[in-house]
């Protein structure tokens, strides 16, 4: 009787790898058609690519289902792909330091940084203006059965003039620093 709910448990996760495997490298095919003016893969494609692959692991671990893992890689999609349409990696960084202070304030403050454009070696006279990101907790931390803690986080990032704003929870296991956005 054990081995047959081995063998049983054994092909539910095979089932659940090979979905995942095929959603991400279908996932890959389809940011793989965004790229930029030098045939690089674009921010927006890379933040979708990795949102997802993020994402449906988280899921699948937190969930411990293929469900979870779907859900989990179409939320992290959603960010990353929101998230890398706007923001270089300097952008990123600060916004992701924003958000680190964000999960452990006390108060409903939101942490904003401006980040100055990089000097390019365009003959252009006109400078981008520069990138505001900010963070800002939008609920108090909960923690959960496992002993992780969890926080809704509001991202808020403005470039060339145009606001992108997402809420999404982060959640850092017991004994960690790492936070890690998931679906609730």
């Amino acid at each position: 009787m054990t081995a047959l709910t081995a063998d049983t448990a054994a092909h539910s996760f095979r089932r659940i790898v090979v979905r995942v495997v095929g959603m991400i490298a279908a996932l890959g095919i389809a940011t793989g058609c965004m790229s930029d003016d030098q045939g690089r893969p674009s921010n927006q494609a890379t933040g979708t690519f990795m949102g997802a692959a993020l994402g449906g692991v988280v899921g699948g671990l937190a969930f411990g289902s293929v469900g979870g893992v779907v859900g989990g890689a179409l939320v992290g999609a959603l960010a990353g792909n929101l998230v890398g349409k706007a923001l270089d990696d300097q952008e990123r960084r600060r916004l992701a330091e924003a958000t680190q202070n964000a999960f452990v304030a006390e108060t409903n403050v939101p942490t904003s940084y401006t980040v100055e454009p990089t000097k390019t070696s365009s003959s252009s006279s006109t400078s981008a203006p520069p990138t505001i990101v900010a963070a800002k907790p939008v609920a108090p931390a909960s923690t959960r059965a496992d002993g992780s803690t969890c926080r809704p986080i509001e991202l808020t990032a403005t470039k060339n003039g145009q606001t992108t704003t997402e809420t999404t929870t982060f959640c850092k296991s017991a004994g960690s620093q790492e936070l890690k956005p998931v679906s609730v």
